[in-house]
């Protein structure tokens, strides 16, 4: 049985399939738009919630408004992002 108190997430695969269903979505709605770098974005920020490292998060969410501003857009009115994001500061990490 695996330890759940050695990473947060790992209790609760939720943030991580979040991500996997607002890129999706993104895709759905803008697949014509979505670079191969945008996805590397959302992948890298999926990567750093899965991982329970905010700082990570953080960087990749900054650089994702900085380089492909319509790309953060997108994520910040994703609702299952929101909650992403909202369940990593409860968690503390």
């Amino acid at each position: 049985m695996e330890d759940q108190n050695s990473n947060p997430t790992s209790a609760n695969n939720e943030p991580v399939d979040h991500f996997t269903a607002a890129l999706q979505t993104i895709k759905e709605s803008h697949g014509d738009k979505i670079s191969e770098k945008d996805e590397e974005r959302v992948l890298g920020i999926r990567e750093a919630v899965k991982l329970g490292d905010k700082v990570k998060a953080e960087e990749h969410l900054i650089a994702t408004k900085l380089e492909s501003s319509w790309l953060y857009e997108e994520l910040m009115k994703h609702p299952e992002i929101s909650i992403a994001l909202r369940e990593m500061s409860i968690f503390g990490l």
